[in-house]
């Protein structure tokens, strides 16, 4: 649930009036909060993006929601959403449709039916080309644990202030293992004990702060080898209009991980993803898989030279029209502006290599 104050997230919504005029009135969203007369609460996801535009990095991407659907985009259930894993997904397909209309080609949704279906339609510029973009994640239960925790007590509904430290490390033992625990087996341990841990979380968090009193605890997860410690300190009654909260949370560290074999990994399921022919869906003369790989945690590992070469390595071999496309690009966040392709393969006998590079690389700035 996400606490926010109507008011504020009705201006919000005046500055993107195509994403205000999908969606109810901020005044009759969700819930009433119980602690605050002013507050109500939502489970929508949208509300992660335009309820909290006093973080920078959320204030710089709700424009992103105005610029796709201004255009005529829709995007499934993306505004109605409670469901954070779909909203990713959908979010990573908005980011793709932005980038090519600030590229000036003209890009279409293609609403989901019964058959395999791309997400996108992209014409202009002698290109006619479907798209389906696919978001691979790994480790994602590192990224639940860290959203849900803070959440947890970010929108706790009771009037306290507080700030807030959790930790949750590997539990050391005498004498210590010989060798690092596989970040996947933390991972798993992480989504299989997740919400037994938030529940006695929660449940001594509220106590304390209904009593406006600090809090010091462990907790175990059951079965496995990790420890979250969660300490409350400066607790005092807030205010009626909202909470004034502050806090750190530290998740288990991991490593002992290759890029270039998680780069393998996202490049097996990718060619699964290809498998099913979704591009095929529409009328177009040549059809891209679009790899969005911000979820996958090495897009930054990968711009190293040596984690590069692997990932090359990687690719060697690979023909797209084998999948029925034309590019198989991957492609992340890119400065100062947009989308840009890590890697990419593509068959020139349909694109040409400078609308390949028009379509994917990263644009220089200015």
């Amino acid at each position: 649930m996400f606490l926010f104050d109507p008011a504020n997230v009705r201006g919000v919504l005046a500055r993107v009036p195509s994403v205000a005029a999908l969606i109810p009135d901020p005044a009759d969203e969700g819930a009433a909060s119980d602690a605050y007369p002013a507050l109500r609460k939502t489970p929508r996801e949208l509300y992660r993006w335009i309820a909290n535009t006093h973080y920078e990095h959320l204030a710089a991407v709700v424009p992103t929601l105005e610029r796709v659907h201004a255009a005529g985009c829709t995007f499934g259930h993306l505004l109605t959403t409670s469901s954070r894993e779909r909203f990713v997904d959908l979010t990573a397909e908005v980011f793709v449709a932005e980038d090519l209309l600030d590229r000036g080609y003209s890009v279409r949704t293609i609403q989901l039916t019964n058959d395999p279906t791309p997400d996108l339609h992209v014409t202009g510029k002698s290109v006619d080309l479907a798209v389906e973009v696919y978001s691979p994640r790994e480790l994602y239960a590192f990224d639940i644990w860290q959203d849900t925790t803070t959440e947890l007590f970010s929108y706790m509904d009771v009037a306290a202030d507080y700030h807030s430290s959790i930790a949750t490390e590997v539990e050391r033992t005498i004498p210590p293992e010989r060798e690092q625990l596989d970040p996947w087996r933390i991972a798993g341990f992480l989504g299989q004990t997740r919400e037994h841990v938030h529940v006695e979380i929660a449940r001594d968090v509220e106590d304390a702060l209904r009593e406006l009193r600090p809090l010091t605890q462990s907790y175990a997860h059951p079965g496995a080898p990790l420890v979250t410690t969660v300490e409350l300190t400066d607790v005092r009654a807030s205010s009626p209009v909202g909470p004034v909260r502050t806090g750190a949370l530290s998740p288990p560290g991991y490593g002992g991980y290759s890029p270039a074999g998680v780069f393998k990994k996202v490049v097996r399921k990718a060619l699964r993803k290809a498998r099913r022919r979704q591009v095929q869906g529409v009328t177009a003369s040549a059809r891209a898989l679009v790899v969005y790989m911000m979820g996958t945690k090495i897009a930054e590992d990968l711009k190293h030279p040596a984690h590069m070469k692997g990932a090359e390595a990687v690719l060697e071999g690979i023909e797209p029209q084998e999948y029925g496309l034309d590019v198989l690009a991957f492609v992340v966040r890119a400065l100062p502006q947009g989308l840009g392709y890590l890697l990419l393969i593509g068959d020139d006998a349909t694109l040409t290599i400078p609308q390949i590079d028009a379509l994917f690389h990263a644009r220089p700035s200015g």
